[in-house]
């Protein structure tokens, strides 16, 4: 089988390069225009129970300055509302017991 002969006027080696560098140029996707932002949507949630409403930022709070004034660090803190005592307990690292204790009609 013959190959076919090249026609005259073929791209030699250079032109081939600026070729492929034009259309890689060509290729390459647009710049992206930078996203408009918009504002962070800010959250607050809020425990009410029996006539008492309280933020769960604030029980957050409140438990970390006890656990702070107590001398521990936490790796976990963990932290339970109980509606019925309006108080919430906290552990730390697994630990805790009934002095674990924050009364919520105090925040």
């Amino acid at each position: 089988m013959a190959r076919p002969k090249k026609a005259a006027g073929t791209a030699t080696p250079a032109k081939k390069e600026k070729a492929v560098e034009e259309k890689a140029v060509e290729t390459t996707a647009p710049e992206k225009k930078a996203a408009s932002k918009k504002p962070a949507c800010k959250t607050s949630v809020c425990v009410e129970m029996s006539g008492l409403s309280v933020s769960v930022a604030d029980i957050q709070t409140a438990v970390k300055k006890a656990v702070k004034e107590k001398g521990l660090e936490a790796a976990e803190l963990k932290i339970y509302v109980n509606a019925a005592e309006q108080a919430a307990y906290y552990t730390v690292d697994g630990e805790g017991g009934e002095e674990s204790k924050i009364d919520l009609k105090t925040l």
